[in-house]
């Protein structure tokens, strides 16, 4: 089974990347971590070509790449640290852009009876949700992080973790990383089940 780790934070060794890392980790599953730092993805541009297009974005950047490996992967990691009261600007583009991938002709339909919402790829299958916050704003990240992967995209949400680190290292919150390690393990039994 192959989980997609998707680290939101432009900091590599951020406390949102870091806890993404351990629940792909405690998984026990083969895992692919995306560093959103490292691409170049362009918001999107709401143009709707990729509906015309059979799931074609007309923005050509890094997302190509992701694309593919979004569609094999068997369960999915988002984490995106929270900016000014919601997820960051990066991993919001992100979720905007994965759009494309409902007009593959890929996987269950959104809803028979309104064929131009397009297809669901990930339907059912589990994600795990992260944000980190320094002070607060955290539950707000968490729900827009579950309405995109949970209500729009289908995914069955098998763990969250909407974590107030303040000014710490969650190295150093043993707590938080046992939370990440029991999210782990229950994305890795889901995707066994």
């Amino acid at each position: 089974m192959k989980i997609l780790g998707i680290c939101g934070s432009h900091r590599e060794e951020s406390n949102t990347n870091k806890l993404v890392k351990k629940v792909a980790e405690a998984s026990g599953c083969t895992y692919e971590l995306i560093y959103l730092g490292k691409l170049d993805i362009k918001p999107c541009s709401g143009c709707g070509a990729c509906m015309m297009n059979e799931g074609q974005c007309s923005i050509r950047d890094d997302m190509d790449q992701v694309y593919e490996k979004l569609l094999l992967a068997d369960g999915l990691i988002i984490g995106g640290p929270t900016y000014f009261f919601d997820l960051n600007g990066s991993t919001k583009d992100f979720i905007d852009r994965t759009m494309a991938i409902f007009y593959r002709g890929v996987g269950t339909p959104y809803n028979p009876d309104m064929p131009w919402l397009g297809d669901r790829p990930h339907a059912g299958k589990p994600a795990v949700l992260i944000t980190t916050v320094a002070g607060s704003g955290h539950m707000r990240s968490i729900e827009t992080l579950k309405y995109a992967m949970g209500d729009c995209t289908k995914m069955n949400i098998v763990a969250q973790l909407a974590e107030v680190v303040a000014m710490n290292d969650v190295d150093d919150m043993p707590e938080v990383l046992k939370r990440a390690d029991e999210a782990g393990k229950k994305l890795g039994a889901a995707l066994k089940a």
